[in-house]
């Protein structure tokens, strides 16, 4: 299974696993020559099942009260729900694995049976027996179908596509909520679908002909206005014979449970009263072009999306671009993601967690007509510097989305007899504030308003929080880059503890609240660190230590790591993996504050191991720790890493911390086993960076982002992200000043040279000995730049850009003409093998290109970064070969990206051992890729043949696939919020 066709001369010559281990040096071939001949074994990896998982999020929690009355908890672990007792110290976890992540758990009883009825995305919902908490059992999972006609949008050319049609057999349950009788389920490509309960909790669901979950009725919740919609429910609460509804980008919904029938709608964006937003006073109907409002929801349509695309970004009409202001980046500052609806005596609030629009209060006395009453506003996904030279021009710019996708408030629960509201920030933790009552009169801070616009051009959105004026933003710790906004410290908020195992996520608070010592209050998720027991004392000690404390934490994986002290005794939390790479015997993992983590994958004798288990680790904390006078740094904000273990180094991308260099060579040893780990120990004169605690250096003032990097002799070429390519001298130690920064191309004011660079791969001409950087450059696209002059003749300034362009998209107008546009996404990832460079290109699938067609000179005249012009002149590149997902039968309707891919080269003419230990030779050569496709999981591509890539294998994950690795058979994933996991 997942083999391609190839042609090959086979031997006939089996050799011993014991040969095979020890590389086959000096076997006999090719008598003719005298010589010795050496074959090469190269272990194809394949998708056909799944060898293991680690780790994941924890980002759903719910609670109940037992027959004895034992208080547990149920939450989950990537797609793993578990429970636990709720008490303060820890006990035994319970677990059940689910098919998909887990994105919400709602309880109930029927028939004397308590049940976890649990929403699992494309799987539908789960029905788990907790009855005897210490054993849950899988009863069973039933997927829920979807079906729209008639959708008109505008599809990323501009064009319009009308009649659409949106179904499938599998829609992503995301919430859930249930009275005992009735369930209602939140479908993000769809809307709200109703169903008896009994239809889930029989011996079998019952199903709709195609064994989809029955459903009773539903109702269509989506806006349409380009090609990803709105609206889709995150979040669903019944309140006093009203079902409530957080609509993510649309905002809240109020229904009837019964008919569905909408009977309230807010959103924040179109209420025109809310200044203190994103958008500032904006009018949106007054930014579109006459007549395109949607008439239900007062958005922006698809007409609006159209006319920006093809009149703005195409043509050369200058008007206001509200729908691109707000797709590509505004709307996460409009993000309902949750809610609770609560009453404060005669009065029924609404409580939002709005994303990075803070924590919104509704007065909901009228449900029909829900109304703005205050706010608390989130911390901030950015610092207070203007990002110049990171903005596209492109309407489709993605910048910093996956930071906007995380950030801001996430959950929210009221608390009306002690008229507080607590809510999870996904950087401050958990936050309580007074006066929830009365949010117009109580929710701001003393000495309101606040000037925090400190550029001074208020609707420019630098700072990001420049529309606050009722809170101070300003750094409650000036020496701490991380602080968190004054604000937090002072009234209306009581607590803000800021993260306490990971990022604020979901939580549950206990029955009663109570101020002693010695009890839990509240169940918090902490994403990718596990989940914690606090118990809240006196809210109005001086000391926030005193006002909290944390008796229990539960980490996402039952292994051991090395602590500061380098004893076996840190908790390993996996759940934000980003990168995964491989030596022989070992898997290094990046895993964003978790730093990198080693996992030992294959035994003394070179055969695999899929009992994985930690071996060593960086200290896995965000800050440095003192360790008896020593100071131990981590490797935090890990986002990829690179190995050279032939020098036993790693070098870990650390993101806005730039570039760690780390000895591996312990580890390598084994030196570390499991239940022993070693610590790894990288040091000040490891950290290679231009923007430093002391200043910036190498004449680069913006951050640090690195995401990958190339060597070449000594220089690292660092992929900077807005920064271009940045290359240092590893012989420098980095300590002695800025000496290390050797070059770099991008970081100059205005528009970057090399847009958001995160993929690099170095080539050199073997004709001519020129050296070439080929970069994938985000927004910006794909591009190539001679290092010659640096690399080769040590000329500072020798780093020349040949070519920089966003790829040929070819496009069928309505009227049968060939539109010639430019591939929208982003370019994510770089290999180069042979004569071809092969890219990621996000929602663009992959591509391959001649080097030959990149290196060609541009006409005189010719700009580098601007190589064609509409309706002019084109002098990019085609590529010889592309792949899209979305193409192939079954997938039209998926979303893949195309993220990080590992090449596996199999060279023709060469002697070659098969995994039965067969030497064969290849008549041509064969090329493999392995890709993280996000949401869409992992794909196994044969691109032998450049111009014509075809998939071998598929499988999804459960969490969003973001980078591979290969070794022994396996494909390694780096899965974010599921974790690692492995095929074979």
């Amino acid at each position: 299974m997942g083999k391609s066709n190839y042609s090959r001369r086979t031997l006939g010559v089996v050799l011993t696993s014991a040969l095979l281990t020890a590389g086959l040096a000096g076997c006999g071939g090719n008598s003719s020559s005298g010589s010795s001949v050496e074959p090469l074994h190269i272990q194809e990896a394949y998708l056909n099942e799944q060898a293991g998982q680690i780790g994941g999020d924890t980002t759903a929690t719910a609670r109940f009260t037992d027959d004895s009355g034992t208080d547990w908890t149920v939450f989950n672990v990537a797609n793993h729900l578990s429970l636990t007792p709720v008490q303060v110290t820890k006990g035994a976890v319970s677990r059940v694995s689910l098919d998909e992540y887990i994105h919400d758990i709602e309880l109930v009883e029927s028939g004397g049976v308590r049940y976890a009825l649990v929403a699992l995305g494309g799987a539908g919902v789960a029905v788990v027996d907790i009855s005897s908490p210490t054993a849950p059992t899988l009863l069973h999972t039933v997927p829920v179908n979807y079906y729209q006609d008639g959708i008109t949008f505008a599809e990323g050319g501009g064009g319009l596509v009308e009649d659409a049609v949106i179904e499938g057999t599998n829609g992503p349950v995301v919430a859930l909520a249930t009275d005992g009788t009735t369930l209602w389920i939140g479908n993000e490509a769809y809307g709200i679908q109703r169903t008896a309960l009994s239809n889930v909790l029989g011996t079998t669901p019952v199903t709709e002909a195609d064994g989809t979950l029955q459903i009773d009725s539903e109702v269509y919740t989506l806006q349409f206005a380009g090609e990803h919609p709105w609206g889709g429910p995150e979040d669903l609460q019944l309140h006093d014979g009203n079902l409530y509804a957080a609509q993510g980008f649309l905002g809240v919904g109020v229904f009837n449970p019964d008919t569905l029938a909408k009977v309230g709608y807010y959103n924040m964006y179109t209420d025109t009263s809310v200044t203190e937003d994103w958008f500032v006073d904006m009018d949106v109907a007054t930014e579109v072009q006459t007549g395109n409002l949607d008439p239900e929801t007062g958005m922006p349509n698809y007409d609006q999306a159209s006319f920006e695309i093809l009149e703005v970004w195409h043509g050369d009409t200058d008007a206001p671009t509200p729908w691109a202001n707000f797709d590509r980046y505004g709307k996460y500052y409009y993000d309902a993601r949750s809610l609770d609806v609560a009453d404060f005596g005669t009065d029924t609030r609404v409580f939002v967690a709005y994303g990075l629009g803070g924590l919104v209060a509704l007065d909901a006395n009228d449900p029909t007509s829900l109304s703005y009453l205050g706010y608390a506003p989130a911390v901030p996904a950015h610092g207070p510097d203007a990002p110049t030279g990171q903005q596209s021009q492109s309407l489709f710019p993605y910048f910093g989305a996956g930071m906007l996708k995380e950030a801001g408030t996430v959950d929210v629960m009221a608390d009306p007899a002690n008229d507080r509201v607590f809510y999870s920030d996904h950087f401050a933790g958990l936050v309580i504030l007074d006066g929830a009552s009365d949010p117009a009169a109580n929710w701001q801070q003393a000495g309101a308003p606040y000037d925090n616009d400190t550029i001074g051009d208020l609707g420019d959105h630098w700072p990001d929080y420049e529309f606050v004026t009722s809170y101070d933003m300003g750094d409650y710790d000036p020496e701490d880059n991380e602080s968190l906004p004054v604000w937090m410290y002072e009234a209306p908020s009581l607590l803000v503890t800021g993260e306490i195992s990971g990022h604020g996520n979901a939580f549950e608070l206990m029955p009663t609240i109570d101020p002693a010592t010695g009890n839990v209050d509240v169940i918090m998720a902490n994403g990718s660190g596990g989940m914690d027991f606090l118990d809240l004392g006196d809210l109005g000690q001086a000391d926030l230590a005193d006002r909290f404390s944390v008796p229990v934490h539960f980490a996402t994986t039952d292994e051991v790591g090395a602590a500061a002290d380098g004893t076996a005794t840190a908790d390993v939390s996996i759940g934000h993996t980003q990168g995964v790479a491989t030596t022989d015997q070992y898997l290094y993992v990046s895993d964003g504050p978790h730093g990198m983590s080693v996992w030992r994958i294959a035994d003394d004798a070179g055969s695999p191991v899929d009992d994985v288990h930690l071996v060593a680790n960086t200290l896995m904390e965000e800050y440095p720790e003192d360790a008896g006078g020593t100071t131990v740094y981590p490797t935090p904000h890990a986002y990829n890493n690179v190995l050279q273990p032939e020098n036993g180094l790693a070098f870990v991308m650390s993101q806005s911390l730039g570039m760690r260099r780390v000895d591996i060579s312990g580890a390598e040893a084994g030196n570390g086993v499991p239940g022993a780990p070693l610590l790894l120990t990288p040091q000040p004169s490891d950290f290679y960076e231009h923007n430093t605690a002391s200043g910036s250096v190498g004449g680069i003032s913006r951050q640090d982002h690195v995401y990958d990097v190339d060597f070449h002799g000594d220089y690292a070429v660092v992929a900077d992200g807005s920064n271009g390519l940045t290359v240092y001298d590893l012989t420098v130690d980095p300590t002695l000043g800025g000496a290390h920064v050797v070059a770099n191309l991008g970081s100059e004011s205005g528009r970057p040279g090399l847009g958001r660079t995160s993929g690099v791969e170095l080539w050199t001409n073997s004709d001519n000995g020129r050296v070439y950087a080929f970069v994938a450059a985000g927004h910006a696209g794909v591009g190539v730049v001679d290092m010659t002059g640096l690399l080769v003749d040590g000329d500072p300034d020798g780093m020349e850009l040949v070519k920089l362009f966003e790829p040929i998209k070819l496009e069928l107008e309505d009227d049968g003409t060939l539109h010639v546009g430019k591939a929208d996404s982003r370019s994510i990832d770089v290999d180069i093998v042979g004569d071809h460079v092969y890219y990621s290109y996000g929602g663009f699938g992959l591509l391959a290109y001649s080097i030959e067609d990149m290196l060609a000179p541009l006409p005189d005249g010719i700009a580098p970064d601007n190589i064609w012009e509409m309706h002019d002149y084109d002098y990019r590149p085609e590529a010889v070969g592309a792949y899209r997902m979305q193409d192939e039968p079954g997938m039209e309707g998926s979303d893949p990206e195309a993220l990080y891919m590992t090449p596996q080269y199999f060279p023709a003419d060469r002697l070659l051992i098969d995994d039965n230990g067969e030497w064969y030779v290849l008549d041509e050569p064969r090329l493999l890729f392995y890709v993280a496709y996000g949401a869409e999981g992992v794909a196994k591509i044969d691109w032998s043949d450049p111009a014509n890539p075809t998939l071998m294998q598929h499988q999804d994950t459960v969490g969003e696939a973001t980078g591979t690795a290969i070794a022994h058979g396996r494909v390694y994933v780096s899965d974010h919020e599921g974790g690692l996991v492995f095929f074979r």
